[in-house]
């Protein structure tokens, strides 16, 4: 199996993964908004799979997560009603391999990421305008997490 990764789309064989399976393990949401641990999760598993991993249950390593910050910041408005926002997202990740006990923590990879987004209308449309962005915010998260994974590996052979 071959994939494209990084800006220079550079041939990526699964041979090439630092392993080839994952659990993926507890997501903690320290912040007030619901279900973004659900949509953290989903993201992960769904791009772990587009890089060639395995997801299973029985793996040497186990996969974490913590979202400390989620954040949406009037940017402008007009006539006193907001039209442009920005998402402010940031997670910390942990891979544990349950062999060793051992814990690489991922930090700083997203520290924070941020998106901005124009949202103007029903307030319908303006909380489906946020809710694409946070999922395609944790999309680029889970893709720079798989990356650094890729990366870090790489620069330890």
């Amino acid at each position: 199996m071959l994939m494209l990764s990084g800006c220079g789309y550079s041939v990526q064989k699964r041979s090439n993964l630092p392993f080839g399976e994952v659990y993926i393990g507890k997501i903690n949401n320290n912040i007030f908004e619901p279900k973004l641990q659900d949509k953290l999760y989903r993201m992960i598993v769904e791009t772990l799979v587009e890089y060639g991993f395995e997801i299973t249950p029985a793996s040497r390593y186990r996969l974490e997560a913590d979202i400390k910050k989620f954040d949406i910041k009037t940017i402008s408005e007009k006539d006193l009603i907001t039209t442009e926002y920005l998402l402010l997202l940031s997670c910390d990740f942990r891979l544990i391999d349950t062999h060793t006990n051992k814990v690489l923590r991922i930090e700083g990879i997203s520290d924070p990421f941020t998106k901005y987004f124009i949202a103007k209308g029903k307030l319908e449309n303006i909380l489906a305008q946020k809710e694409i962005v946070t999922e395609s915010s944790m999309k680029d998260i889970s893709r720079e997490l798989i990356r650094y994974l890729i990366r870090e590996s790489s620069s330890r052979k």
